[in-house]
């Protein structure tokens, strides 16, 4: 599992690779109505292959991309190890599948973590890269080719964990940190949460990191409910899991 985020009528789009990002698929889920367990979720039709989402890192969606309707938006690579500073553009046809297919290329270099809130600005709409440790914002309705504004170049960094995804709303930005081979085997994956201006909000949100096994990729959100993609190494099947604000 790698980029995931919540789309139109809370459906959730979710990136799948081999490992080290080979042969990247893009699925769509819909919720049946029922209570949260395994069984809430159905994959609308088989996952898509699309080669140009790469590692497919995170994704955000905008409502009304440049203008011409719905689309999802991939970043290429991670900070971590698959460096990029690409991203891929999935239109969505008007019942949420997949529709054609582009790819921009980011002024400000290789990035990880990205996201776009709608109700941002207010209501103008936003997107949140982060980079490295620095946080950059983008005004919601322009081409992401220019307009880029470094909000902040330090953010706050708890460990030499990985950076995942990210996700926004109209306040606040939620920025996930998981395990890896530095962490210890009774570590923790984290999600901590900043204001637009990459200042820290409140007390961060841990998930176990079950001796290495589960492996935090990306966060979204539907309302006050979260939904955290959680990697299950070592061949055990991946999972979302779910928390309230």
């Amino acid at each position: 599992m790698q980029g995931m985020v919540a789309g139109p009528g809370g459906q959730l789009y979710i990136v799948f690779t081999k490992a080290a990002g080979a042969e990247p698929v893009l699925s769509r889920w819909l919720r049946d109505g029922s209570t949260w367990d395994g069984t809430s979720w159905v994959c609308a039709g088989a996952p898509t292959s699309m080669p140009t989402l790469g590692h497919g890192n995170d994704l955000a969606y905008n409502p009304n991309y440049l203008g011409q309707g719905p689309a999802l938006i991939a970043t290429q690579g991670s900070q971590s190890a698959f460096l990029s500073d690409k991203v891929t553009i999935v239109r969505l046809n008007a019942d949420g599948s997949f529709g054609a297919t582009g790819e921009v290329r980011l002024p400000i270099g290789n990035i990880s973590g990205l996201c776009y809130s709608a109700t941002a600005a207010g209501g103008a709409g936003k997107y949140a890269v982060r980079r490295l440790g620095s946080l950059w914002t983008h005004p919601g309705a322009g081409a992401l080719t220019s307009g880029w504004t470094l909000a902040k170049g330090n953010l706050t960094s708890h460990d030499n964990r990985s950076d995942q995804g990210i996700d926004c709303s109209e306040n606040y930005i939620w920025n996930t940190k998981s395990i890896n081979t530095s962490t210890p085997d009774t570590g923790w994956n984290w999600v901590y949460q900043y204001n637009w201006s990459g200042g820290d909000v409140e007390s961060d949100i841990g998930i176990p990191g079950n001796n290495l096994t589960d492996e935090i990729e990306d966060v979204t959100h539907v309302g006050s409910e979260f939904f955290v993609g959680v990697n299950r190494n070592d061949g055990l099947a991946d999972s979302v899991k779910v928390f309230i604000e």
